[in-house]
């Protein structure tokens, strides 16, 4: 929420207009947005949060995301957010190399960076991020042996993150 509160500040826009601006328009994301509420629903997602059967989500869900997160996307925007950030699109490459590396060591082989998660996943380097909420879950891996992983899931928390785990031990180092 604070780094959210800064970028309005510097750019003298709101949050999620800067954010369009400087990361969706440069990087061709045009399915990712923080949505508003009565935005048309692209996929219901499904919990078990009050029950051992899954229902769906829609009674829960945000009003609109926010810097600390909520926002909408898909695995092909992801690719190509991925493809700018490692391409040099968003930032240059002292800035991209700064905002990757780990520097708070979280254990269990995972360190924090600037909003990316620095990790070794079977022996190779992967960076990215994860998010969740009940009925969906994301997860973008870019590794160091030139695959990206991005999976959305329409189910609880860690689904995607399993999955993308799961299939980067299985690719070629």
């Amino acid at each position: 929420m604070l780094l959210g509160a800064i970028i309005e500040r510097v750019t003298g826009k709101s949050y999620f207009d800067a954010v369009a601006e400087l990361v969706y328009a440069p990087a061709g994301m045009t399915s990712t947005s923080a949505p508003i509420i009565d935005e048309p629903i692209g996929a219901v997602g499904y919990t078990r949060l009050r029950t051992t059967e899954p229902v769906p989500n829609l009674d829960i869900l945000l009003y609109r995301g926010t810097s600390a997160g909520g926002g909408w996307s898909t695995t092909g925007d992801l690719l190509r957010f991925a493809n700018a950030l490692t391409a040099n699109v968003l930032l240059d490459t002292a800035h991209t190399e700064l905002v990757t590396t780990g520097k708070v060591d979280t254990g269990h082989g995972l360190k924090y960076a600037y909003g990316f998660g620095d990790m070794q996943i079977d022996g190779v380097r992967c960076i990215g991020h994860n998010g969740g909420f009940p009925g969906v879950n994301g997860e973008l891996l870019i590794c160091e042996n030139g695959y990206t992983i991005a999976i959305l899931a329409n189910f609880d928390p860690p689904a995607a993150s399993r999955m993308a785990h799961l299939i980067a031990t299985r690719l070629p180092r």
